[in-house]
């Protein structure tokens, strides 16, 4: 029988783990097998093999045939080993489903650091190397097995589209023709984390041309062929999935996963820095886009046609912002009437300066909609609602 392999990289982060839930989830919705390989750093393995089992028992609970449909792996992961760690996670994978019933993998390549650092340069070029390093790994595995077709769906990101107050191609908003020319490493941790995501996408996108050119010299026409494709998120904002039963426990949180979007809702809702307004997708959203990216039956001819900006249309003032917020606030205070939620909305601040970048807060930015709509199957949620839901579950103490 054929089955479904799926590896996730930085599947304890606040995307990865989405993903990797929603994998588990559509498990029941499968014909055959699927092998979920959750690949996170080496000292969170214990955690995430706790987390991961506990969901699994949880989802047994309304499906009988649990065990037969989906098997979930979570082993160690080090971005900067040279793919040695991928390329024993990928082997386990085949090992796992048997090396004589050839099935197609796909990677959703999500890890990469974000958030200040000692050394933004160093990381930068750290992001950079990692997804180099992927597509060589897939490459060789390629060699080793191809009968096991391999899918690329990289995490970029809006960063790789434009840098801040550059101006988009066709002079009125970015599509996904457009492409960051201006950041650059070591300017402030902000550049070089944008100049790491285009610099990844644009190394991945070569790496794979070079691989597919060599392949077809090898094999000929419709031989091998990795195939790619990219998702370009905005800031990702949003709830986390919910908290297995048995690990509700608040002691758990600390060995769980961390995110700079949750310390900066956190911040917006202590009062300790101003909201802002953001260009945002939820993290739901982008987790339903990369599950149809890994499912497309066949993929357009062109990159360009294969890269997909994940995101609302335009920004949400930071006081509209603010006031979803505060509802998701009011909303965990009702739900929680016998116990108490220490927040003092009359604190949260905004930042009333910023008037957006190249374009407009409240004029259209981005070209989302129509095609994540027609080749994903994605309709992004209003911000008001991820905002809402994002305070109230950080307040219910969901966030992991």
């Amino acid at each position: 029988a054929t089955a479904y392999i799926s590896v996730v990289t930085g599947a304890n982060g606040f995307v990865g783990r989405h993903v990797a839930y929603s994998l588990l989830r559509r498990s029941n919705e499968l014909p055959h097998p699927q092998v979920i390989v959750c690949l996170v750093r080496p000292d969170k393995v214990l955690y995430e093999e706790s987390y991961w089992n506990a969901h699994a028992a949880d989802m047994q609970l309304y499906s009988k045939n649990y065990d037969e449909n989906v098997c979930v792996k979570v082993m160690p992961y080090d971005m900067l080993d040279g793919g040695e760690t991928l390329n024993v996670a990928l082997e386990a994978a085949i090992e796992n489903v048997g090396r004589s019933n050839p099935c197609p993998i796909c990677v959703y390549h999500i890890a990469s650091v974000f958030g200040p650092t000692p050394d933004p340069i160093k990381t930068g070029k750290e992001n950079v190397r990692s997804t180099e390093d992927m597509v060589r790994t897939l490459d060789n595995l390629y060699r080793r097995h191809s009968n096991f077709k391999p899918r690329l769906v990289i995490t970029s990101s809006m960063a790789a589209v434009r840098a801040t107050d550059q101006t988009p191609l066709n002079g009125k908003y970015y599509t996904r023709k457009d492409w960051n020319t201006l950041s650059k490493l070591g300017e402030n941790w902000g550049s070089c984390y944008q100049w790491s995501k285009a610099e990844s996408e644009r190394r991945a996108w070569e790496l794979v041309k070079v691989c597919n050119e060599k392949y077809a010299r090898e094999d000929g026409k419709g031989g091998r062929e990795i195939e790619m494709v990219s998702l370009c998120p905005s800031f990702v904002f949003g709830p986390p999935p919910p908290m297995p039963t048995g690990m509700e426990d608040a002691s758990n949180m600390s060995a769980g996963s961390c995110s700079y979007s949750l310390t900066l809702i956190n911040q917006w809702l202590a009062g300790d820095s101003p909201v802002q307004s953001r260009l945002c997708a939820d993290v739901r959203d982008v987790a339903r886009a990369h599950l149809a990216a890994g499912a497309l039956k066949s993929l357009p001819g062109k990159k360009a046609d294969r890269r997909y900006i994940l995101s609302t249309e335009q920004r949400l003032s930071s006081e509209l912002t603010a006031q979803a917020l505060i509802r998701g606030v009011e909303r965990a205070q009702k739900s929680r009437s016998g116990g108490s939620i220490n927040i003092d909305t009359s604190k949260i601040a905004c930042d009333t300066q910023f008037t957006g970048g190249a374009i407009k807060i409240g004029e259209r930015e981005v070209e989302a909609a129509e095609r994540l709509e027609r080749c994903l199957g994605v309709i992004c949620r209003p911000v008001e609602e991820t905002m809402q839901d994002m305070a109230e579950a950080l307040l219910f103490g969901d966030a992991y």
